[in-house]
């Protein structure tokens, strides 16, 4: 027990103060900055209060007649008038919460100015409150005053070193949050800026795909656009290449996992393939194998010149859908999300492949919810690994062989006719 409690009953006249009751007073700083003798001649002028929740103790403005106050149960709210910014009244802002072993009312008694901020009982409250008002004028209370408030300057001073260290702890806290979500902001209004563009570039694609007709390079064609868009958005966004998994740190585990993911993936797919072959009457006759349906001219141009052609754009333009889908909308979206870190993880999921199977919309609807299948993959690869390399080296294995090998256009097309 503190040696403030242990004095308790030798202090003259504090029991009687107390009406019988037995307080303990736990560790604080205005009893462990006192010494035995100076302890003793504050104990008699404690009193213990009990206030319910809202009382306000210490109002903003008003002047400490020669109060402290030691917090020995339930909550005390440190508040500041304000004004609200939404309807420019009046508002109470709470700075900070008091508890058990805490005082206030310090300030104010060794400056004597009125109190800066209010303090109010959060909760119902038990206080240890030490008058030396009462008797202000006389020689021994007066200088009673002046060697409690000597002691407390000292304290106070530490206080308000460590106060300004925390606070520009949190301010500098504070900027690095307001630039990443500056940050992340531009990303997001980048990408519903480029939808809305997209979406009203819909209506001109019909008469564009009279002239030439190539399923597959035409989303990559627009995942383009969306590309040279946001590369200057990342670049100008003040994050490290890692925040958009642009790094090689890990790269060969993470090729390694991609690799072992797409083929398993490939094989459930040739698995499907096979089983509505055998079982649909709409599958009868087709072929495991098959290659991609370009289109030139109204006519299929299948291993033609314009068919690898084709195939050398898909691949080059992958990585450009996966750096819109993934660095783009992905990486920005996990960071800019709360909760736990599974739930932002397959969120960010979830609606960066709305994002990049909304791209393959004028297609179809039915080859866009198809192109999300693999981008929950390919999302969940840059999720695991932090690397733009794994993902796009899975959506080249998997779209190139689903396109180019088995032909996922005819199958998309047959389940949805």
């Amino acid at each position: 027990m503190e040696i403030a409690n242990a004095l308790i009953a030798a202090a003259p006249g504090f029991t009687a103060r107390a009406k019988g009751r037995h307080a303990e007073i736990p560790k604080n700083p205005l009893f462990s900055a006192l010494s035995r003798q100076q302890l003793r001649l504050v104990l008699p002028h404690v009193k213990f209060k009990k206030y319910g929740r809202g009382r306000v103790l210490l109002g903003e403005g008003a002047r400490n007649p020669g109060k402290i106050y030691i917090v020995l149960d339930g909550q005390i709210a440190i508040a500041k008038e304000g004004v609200s910014p939404l309807e420019s009244r009046p508002e109470n802002y709470e700075l900070g919460v008091l508890r058990r072993g805490e005082i206030f009312g310090e300030v104010s008694f060794v400056d004597g100015q009125p109190s800066s901020v209010s303090f109010e009982a959060k909760t119902d409250v038990s206080l240890a409150v030490a008058d030396l008002s009462a008797s202000r004028h006389r020689k021994t209370v007066r200088r009673l005053r002046e060697i409690v408030a000597g002691k407390l300057r000292h304290y106070i001073a530490l206080h308000a070193r460590e106060s300004a260290a925390l606070r520009m702890a949190g301010m500098r806290l504070e900027n690095q949050l307001a630039a990443y979500r500056g940050g992340v902001g531009h990303l997001v209004i980048t990408t519903l800026c480029l939808f809305s563009i997209y979406t009203l570039a819909l209506s001109f694609l019909p008469a564009f795909k009279n002239q030439v007709h190539a399923n597959f390079v035409l989303s990559p064609l627009i995942i383009l656009l969306f590309a040279l868009t946001f590369f200057p958005a990342v670049a100008t966004s003040g994050f490290s290449g890692r925040f958009f998994g642009l790094q090689l740190d890990n790269w060969r585990a993470a090729v390694g996992l991609s690799v072992r993911a797409s083929l398993l993936f490939v094989a459930v797919f040739v698995a499907v393939k096979w089983l509505l072959i055998s079982t649909s009457p709409s599958f009868a006759g087709v072929s495991i194998i098959g290659g991609a349906d370009v289109e030139v001219d109204g006519k299929i141009a299948s291993y033609s010149a314009w068919y690898w052609v084709a195939l050398a754009a898909y691949l080059l333009l992958t990585p450009m859908q996966e750096f819109v889908a993934r660095s783009g909308v992905q990486a920005p979206l996990y960071a800019f999300l709360h909760g736990s870190d599974a739930k932002r993880r397959w969120l960010s999921i979830l609606a960066s492949n709305l994002v990049f199977a909304a791209g393959h919309t004028h297609i179809s609807v039915t080859f866009a919810m198809a192109a999300f299948l693999p981008g929950i993959l390919w999302g969940w690869l840059f999720a695991k690994t932090n690397s733009l390399l794994a993902a796009t080296v899975s959506h080249i294995i998997v779209g190139g062989t689903g396109l180019f090998v088995f032909g996922i256009e005819g199958v998309v097309s047959r389940l949805a006719a």
